[in-house]
C-alpha cells in the first residue's frame, strides 16, 4: 500500500483545523483563514514559480 507523502498530509491537516476553528467558533473563522492564507498561498506559489526550471 502507498504512504501519503508529507506535502499532502500537511494540507489534510491545515484543512482539518480550519473544519474543527468553523464549527468551534463560527464561520468568522473561515473568513480569517481566506484572509491570512491567500497571500501565503499566492507567495508561494510565486516564490516557487522563480525557482522552476523551464
Amino acid at each position: 500500500m502507498d504512504r501519503i507523502d508529507g506535502p499532502t498530509l500537511f494540507v489534510i491537516n491545515l484543512l482539518l483545523a480550519l473544519a474543527i476553528s468553523v464549527v468551534a467558533w463560527g464561520p468568522g473563522a473561515l473568513l480569517i483563514a481566506a484572509l491570512i492564507g491567500t497571500p501565503l498561498t499566492l507567495g508561494t506559489i510565486i516564490a516557487l514559480s522563480f525557482t522552476a526550471r523551464a
